[in-house]
């Protein structure tokens, strides 16, 4: 399997945004540490587990909605065109926008050959947060560092950003969505027809 296919899915899970207006409270690195490797864990449980794509991911999506801020998440990836959304169109969006993250890495998850992650610490960043570093093991490959930010801001604990060799899910999504608006010409309905056909 392509080492992006089990991290990008894990990183469904975790795109809260580190660029999110979050900053951490008192996060204990303990919560932070305990709180990713439960991610990981549920994740693994379903990529391991028996079913379809689609019955995986709806599996996923349970998991992105405990874990993860979906609302903001898609905020964040929508960009200045959320401004420019009616409220209903945001609601929509922001549904059609988890049943695309949903759908599209449960399907790369058919492709999972035995990569496993092992935590290795934490770091805090401050006013940031937490960063939980952790490095994935493949069956065949040099390993690779994942760094996970973790706050509890927005009152529970959550997953903000998963950085893979230095790059950030999060804003690769937000540059994925912005191809899509742009390719509908700035149509908000057309690219929520187009993240709900996924």
């Amino acid at each position: 399997m392509k080492r992006r296919t089990l991290l990008a899915g894990i990183g469904a899970v975790a795109a809260l945004g580190a660029t999110a207006p979050y900053r951490a409270l008192a996060l204990e690195a303990s919560a932070a540490e305990s709180h990713v490797q439960s991610a990981v864990r549920e994740v693994l449980d379903i990529v391991q587990g028996s079913g379809d794509a689609k019955a995986k991911a709806a599996k996923l999506k349970s998991v992105m909605e405990s874990r993860a801020a979906m609302p903001q998440i898609a905020r964040f990836a929508a960009g200045q065109a959320w401004r420019d959304m009616s409220d209903a169109q945001q609601g929509s969006y922001s549904n059609a926008f988890s049943h695309f993250l949903s759908t599209v890495y449960a399907r790369r998850f058919q492709g999972y050959a035995g990569e496993t992650i092992s935590v290795q610490g934490v770091v805090d960043e401050s006013r940031k947060g937490s960063l939980v570093r952790s490095t994935v093991t493949q069956p065949s490959g040099a390993p690779i560092v994942v760094e996970w930010l973790v706050t509890d801001r927005p009152g529970r604990v959550v997953i903000a950003d998963i950085v893979i060799e230095g790059v950030s899910l999060l804003l690769t999504q937000r540059d994925e969505v912005a191809g899509m608006l742009r390719a509908h010409g700035g149509d908000v309905d057309k690219l929520i027809a187009d993240l709900n056909s996924a």
